[in-house]
């Protein structure tokens, strides 16, 4: 068997360790040199602070941490439109509909403990953004940085443009976990802004266990500021001097508006063989759908690269000389006590 080896992780700069060391070490002999009737008491404490000096070098070794992971049998799949109208401005009064995608998938993911997800994007090509995970964080992360497509890079887009995507995933989590659910959750505003008409996703039907279909957005339609990739944020705030505009209507020379299509959506979700919601501000996710419930779990162990430290060892050195040299110092004064006892008597 093959022994780790040895290694240091020092608590503080090595610099300000030198110093230290220095002035500890070399202050202890200095007084054990000058100072010869209490030399062994200084010499002692010399040793305690090479000790305490070891012990800030922090020594260890490399270790492998197993933890068990709890998973949940599903697989979950979040499906979201990332055209343009995702930051239409008619989510919460005038807030992009990004937002209110971002705070269900919140929600949604706290409903899913355990399970895998993915995250797939789809505007004018579908992105596969997360593999199938069972770190939550890192789902709610991507959400947090995503953004719209280029404005300039945006040539019309399908609602279903994600299929192909999610059928080759549907495809790997068939082969690899066979047993378990599969769930589908669409988010979406229903514009279809491609020529060609949208695909049927009935055969995706037949092969999941449930999910939902959200839309977003309103019929009276929202303004879309021009994006512009990871130069601007979501509510187009920026440190460019220049702000963004407005994506214009070519044919009326105004601001273009994104008006949600919920026939286009009902008509997913029948596809989909699962409901239909659309999502406003202020309504709680949980009492707006009916929640998958999850197959009894079960648990994955994970391996990490861990470290097992052993600087209490030269603090146990410390600790007993200093025991030492307090008892050595309280015997001189119990000492001390007994001479100024016998001056006074003989007196």
């Amino acid at each position: 068997m093959e022994v780790p080896a040895m290694s240091i992780a020092p608590i503080m700069p090595w610099p300000l360790l030198a110093v230290l060391a220095v002035l500890l070490i070399g202050g202890c002999i200095t007084l054990a040199i000058l100072i010869r009737r209490r030399r062994i008491a200084w010499i002692l404490r010399a040793v305690a602070a090479a000790l305490l000096i070891g012990a800030c070098l922090r020594p260890g070794v490399p270790t492998e941490v197993t933890t068990e992971v709890p998973v949940a049998a599903a697989d979950v799949f979040l499906l979201v439109d990332t055209t343009a109208s995702a930051v239409a401005e008619d989510w919460d009064g005038d807030k992009p509909r990004l937002e209110g995608v971002r705070a269900d998938v919140d929600a949604l993911l706290e409903q899913l403990p355990g399970a895998r997800v993915s995250v797939i994007t789809f505007d004018s090509r579908a992105s596969v953004r997360v593999p199938l995970t069972t770190d939550h964080a890192a789902v709610r992360s991507a959400f947090e940085v995503m953004r719209p497509e280029r404005t300039t890079s945006s040539t019309g887009s399908s609602v279903t443009a994600a299929r192909g995507e999610l059928v080759s995933r549907l495809d790997k989590s068939e082969e690899n976990h066979p047993d378990n659910q599969r769930f589908v959750f669409y988010f979406g505003d229903g514009e279809q802004t491609s020529d060609q008409q949208p695909e049927s996703l009935a055969d995706i039907g037949d092969r999941i266990d449930g999910g939902g279909v959200f839309g977003y957005g309103t019929s009276a339609g929202g303004r879309m500021l021009e994006t512009a990739g990871f130069d601007w944020s979501i509510d187009g705030s920026t440190t460019d001097p220049e702000p963004p505009e407005y994506i214009q209507d070519p044919e009326t020379g105004k601001d273009a508006l994104s008006v949600i299509d919920e026939d286009q959506l009902k008509a997913i979700a029948k596809d989909l063989g699962v409901d239909y919601t659309h999502r406003t501000a202020g309504t709680e996710l949980k009492a707006a759908v009916t929640m998958p419930e999850l197959e009894e779990q079960h648990n994955d162990e994970h391996v990490a690269d861990g470290r097992s430290d052993y600087f209490w060892i030269p603090l146990l050195g410390v600790i007993a000389l200093l025991t030492v040299d307090a008892g050595r110092s309280l015997g001189q004064f119990r000492s001390l006590n007994r001479l100024y006892a016998l001056l006074r008597r003989s007196r």
